[in-house]
């Protein structure tokens, strides 16, 4: 199960992070510039500007396709995290086994 949620973690990212880009572009062709500057650094902002604005300038399709990749991200993190705990675990039992070998 935690390779299926990394696989979703993955995917979902690269959509939102393309949706992000198109809907900044967006942004910053109606004129928005002091958003689009905001929303480089906070893309919460972009996301609610592109719902807000998503009739008047078409982009429902693309904060659709984001919100779902934001709804697929929530799952991909369920499902991977039992798999990137015990990775954390085992990778920290190494690190004591290590640290205690080398005090001696």
């Amino acid at each position: 199960m935690g390779i299926i949620g990394i696989i979703l973690l993955v995917l979902s990212g690269l959509t939102s992070l393309v949706c992000w880009i198109m809907v900044l572009v967006k942004m910053f062709k109606s004129g928005q510039t002091g958003l689009g500057i905001l929303s480089i650094f906070c893309a919460i902002v972009a996301f609610v500007w592109g719902w807000i604005k998503a009739g008047e300038l078409g982009l429902k399709k693309i904060m659709l396709a984001w919100s779902v990749a934001v709804v697929v991200s929530i799952i991909g993190n369920i499902l991977a995290a039992p798999s990137l705990a015990k990775l954390q675990s085992d990778a920290m039992q190494g690190y004591q086994i290590e640290e205690s070998a080398d005090g001696m």
